[in-house]
């Protein structure tokens, strides 16, 4: 018999198969190799401007002209919306760029001007209008009070950690909320020395005619540093000085953030940190509300418990219905509504500096545990066991948050570990 012989290079198959239906169809009957016609009709399309075929979901319509590009055409020849997502002729015109860096088409754009002091462009519901010119609160508040900005202000964040420590390392947002006196003056006297890289302020309809004071995310070292203890200092002083008060209200509260990054970037690990965190605050609520200072009706009212559903199924289950209940209600001991950070609201206001460093403390120290533990370990556990847990794994010394937790009776001399890590 004659020796089978290889087709050479230069031909071609008379038959192909379509790799969506599996249809056998010539070659040249077809526009897109590896597809049969009824299919490169239905499921191809023609980018207008090199003539390429490619996948109809990966076509991009551009406004005013009619045209579909590809995704490299599109890139090259129009601008996105980051409002809306349309896809427009780059010389088109009317776009501006946001405080938030967004590029937005003359639609979006409706209801945003430009601040007289700033330049940057913002929703003109949220601009203050001064001496007929509007002005966005950051610039409005260094013309009036200081430096109070509206509830709603949120700066581009300055971090705040030490030498040598990861992007993804624990920091802490800290909201404190102070009340009566004159808030005008704290808040000059705390700006003057700590000024826009440390901390900023806000109003608040829950006050009465109080400010919270926001601090930039600030690591555990930093807060526990010299420079980090200057800054509690002088605020405490500064505030005492002008007449404020936060303790000895019923309107204020101390908000500790913590990045949800410190716990793992998956979902997963995002699920099973609001879990660990929500079991804390679940199971140990009430030694919990007596370290958090607040009386139990306040308690109640801004940080309440989360009572998570009973289940038999496996961590990444429970924790995923877990988060869906906390979710429902930001007004939780452990608040995990926000996209970044996980709130724990439970703290009552205060101006001594001594409470301040033992509640950072507590929070750095409870959220390195909780990183380290499994779910499993977190409901075994008891109180003084929690604690030693949290003692052991806070990364700053603890000397503030022993002397707290000895004041209080959460925790007994003997109970007092030999080391803490």
């Amino acid at each position: 018999m004659p020796r089978r012989r290889t087709a050479p290079d230069n031909t071609q198959a008379m038959w192909e198969f379509c790799r969506h239906c599996g249809s056998p169809f010539p070659p040249e009957d077809s526009a897109v190799r590896g597809a049969c016609p009824r299919c490169a009709e239905e499921r191809y399309g023609r980018c207008g401007a090199c003539g390429g075929h490619v996948a109809r979901e990966s076509l991009h319509a551009v406004e005013g002209d009619g045209r579909l590009l590809c995704a490299a055409c599109a890139a090259e020849l129009t601008r996105a919306c980051d409002g809306c997502g349309r896809r427009f002729p780059r010389e088109a015109e009317g776009f501006v760029r946001d405080a938030r860096g967004r590029s937005l088409c003359a639609e979006c754009a409706e209801g945003y001007a430009e601040c007289a002091d700033c330049g940057e462009w913002f929703r003109e519901d949220d601009m203050a209008r001064r001496g007929g010119e509007l002005v966005c609160w950051h610039c409005s508040a260094r013309r009036l009070d200081g430096a109070i900005c509206s509830y709603g202000y949120k700066p581009r964040p300055r971090f705040h950690r030490a030498e040598g420590e990861a992007e993804d390392s624990l920091v802490l947002g800290i909201e404190l909320e102070m009340d009566g006196g004159d808030r005008a003056a704290a808040v000059a006297r705390i700006a003057e020395k700590w000024g826009e890289d440390w901390v900023y302020f806000k109003s608040d309809s829950s006050l009465d005619c109080g400010v919270e004071l926001v601090t930039h995310p600030i690591s555990p070292l930093v807060l526990m540093s010299e420079e980090g203890r200057a800054l509690w200092a002088d605020v405490c002083a500064a505030a005492l000085a002008e007449g404020m008060r936060s303790h000895d209200t019923r309107t204020c509260g101390l908000h500790v953030h913590v990045n949800r990054d410190f716990f793992g970037k998956g979902e997963a690990a995002r699920a099973l940190a609001e879990y660990k965190l929500l079991t804390v605050a679940d199971r140990f609520f009430e030694p919990l509300a007596i370290f958090s200072r607040r009386r139990r009706d306040r308690l109640d009212q801004w940080a309440g418990r989360t009572c998570l559903p009973a289940t038999r199924d496996g961590w990444l289950a429970s924790a995923r219905s877990s988060s869906r209940v906390a979710r429902c209600d930001r007004y939780r001991a452990v608040n995990t509504t926000n996209e970044r950070t996980v709130e724990f609201r439970l703290f009552r206001g205060t101006l001594k500096a001594e409470t301040l460093h033992a509640t950072f403390q507590f929070v750095a120290g409870l959220c390195g545990m909780a990183k380290r533990s499994t779910p499993g370990r977190l409901q075994r556990v008891n109180w003084y066991e929690l604690v030693d847990g949290i003692l052991g794994a806070c990364p700053t010394e603890t000397d503030e948050l022993e002397a707290y937790l000895l004041e209080r009776e959460l925790m007994t001399e003997e109970g007092r570990p030999a080391l803490c890590a």
